[in-house]
């Protein structure tokens, strides 16, 4: 954790499962979706 505030995170092992999970949390909570600096996949 770093900044002022609390932040949570989760590790997925695909897309459909993070996309899952943003969709139940971004109703309630302020949410993203990101990958890795050095991934070469991009999350649609």
């Amino acid at each position: 954790m770093t900044g002022t505030g609390s932040c949570v995170y989760g590790i997925f092992e695909n897309k459909k499962m993070a996309k899952s999970a943003y969709n139940i949390l971004k109703k309630k909570y302020q949410t993203y979706i990101t990958t890795s600096y050095n991934s070469s996949r991009e999350i649609k």
